[in-house]
């Protein structure tokens, strides 16, 4: 018998989006970009993969608040790593980024689009 994942539910991003993998890597070459960091892409790949689950993305505020003061996600579950995307406020205004922004994160080694996120807060 297995053992399940952490949170109850295994979040494997590359599988649930195979379905529209074209149409996002042509979303991807149109939006403003950030190049990673190695520490930001081995975050993001965790994330991707499900090895971070149950997170399905970096952290938002109030999750990176809750996670700092109590060790756990807002719906109570146990999580003591904030696993959030630092990016410089200047660089985010210099490419027109707000809150409900998408934004391609590209791989440091090649440059090569490997996600799109959803800019929930800065």
């Amino acid at each position: 018998m297995a053992n399940s994942p952490h949170g109850g539910i295994l979040k494997d991003l590359y599988v649930r989006d195979e379905p529209i993998q074209a149409s996002l890597q042509a979303e991807a070459e149109t939006l403003p970009y950030v190049t990673l960091t190695e520490r930001q892409l081995c975050d993001l790949e965790l994330i991707l993969n499900g090895g971070f689950s149950p997170l399905d993305g970096f952290l938002t505020q109030a999750e990176y608040t809750s996670v700092v003061e109590t060790l756990r996600l807002p719906d109570g579950t146990l999580w003591a790593i904030p696993i959030y995307l630092d990016i410089a406020r200047s660089e985010l205004d210099k490419l027109g980024v707000s809150t409900g922004s998408r934004l391609t994160l590209r791989d440091p080694r090649d440059d090569q689009p490997l996600a799109i996120i959803t800019v929930s807060d800065l």
